[in-house]
């Protein structure tokens, strides 16, 4: 096999070439929109070579999903936790955007170990740094869950673009309702269904508001006011027949 393809002037087969290929893959259809057949024709050779090289299709996956957390850039010192974040944050979103269905298997299982450890490490040393100390692991999940279903949302809206657009226009068709809220949202949707550009600039406006949004509830809740052991602890339900001293 490796005589023919040297003939044919293709490539050695090995990881790398499988996951490039996933990864052409993974822009036109979404993570989840290409089989291993697919693949095996995107690289001219036999599924079975897929599974030689790196194992079932969630192997493969996986290669790709530590190729797009290679792609994310760190930003560069910053004076302060949160404007670190919102480079993050930003950069995250712009490489997941690039690769369909990524975000929402980041939001659901996490990035695993490996390409994202960089990630992790520089994202709580951050928030570590910056006094959230214990709570820094569970104030990172927050800032990364919430980034990637936002994005996730993007994804499915560009899934679904014709059912998205149908929608918008009954929105758009609800200008005149005697109901305010229903005419609000109308207006503020009618202009979506007109222009990409101004569809575009109304989701950057989101994402930014949501990020701050996050980062002063993070601040507000965990730094400034931290909360204390016996709010995690399970509430204690007064047993009837205890004596009355016990009971409120």
């Amino acid at each position: 096999m490796r005589a023919k393809r040297r003939a044919a002037d293709l490539p050695a087969i090995d990881a790398s070439l499988i996951c490039d290929a996933a990864l052409r893959l993974t822009k036109e259809f979404g993570i989840d929109g290409w089989s291993i057949r697919q693949l095996a024709k995107e690289i001219d050779a036999r599924p079975n070579v897929i599974n030689y090289h790196v194992g079932r299709r969630e192997d493969v996956v996986h290669l790709v999903m530590e190729r797009v957390n290679a792609e994310i850039s760190l930003p560069g010192p910053c004076k302060g936790w949160k404007p670190w974040f919102r480079l993050l944050l930003g950069e995250l979103r712009r490489t997941l955007r690039k690769y369909p269905g990524v975000a929402r298997r980041l939001a659901a299982i996490g990035p695993g170990l490996g390409e994202s450890n960089r990630i992790i490490n520089q994202g709580i040393q951050m928030l570590e740094d910056a006094g959230f100390n214990d709570q820094s692991a569970f104030a990172y999940s927050i800032l990364l869950c919430q980034t990637c279903s936002f994005v996730a949302a993007e994804d499915d809206r560009d899934r679904l673009g014709k059912v998205r657009k149908e929608t918008g226009r009954a929105y758009a068709g609800a200008l005149s309702t005697p109901e305010p809220g229903v005419a609000a949202l109308a207006k503020a949707v009618k202009p979506l269904t007109e222009s990409e550009s101004l569809r575009q600039d109304f989701f950057d406006r989101q994402f930014s508001v949501l990020v701050d949004a996050l980062l002063d509830g993070l601040e507000e809740n965990l730094l400034r006011d931290p909360p204390t052991c016996h709010e995690h602890e399970p509430s204690k339900r007064l047993d009837p027949g205890r004596s009355s001293e016990h009971k409120l």
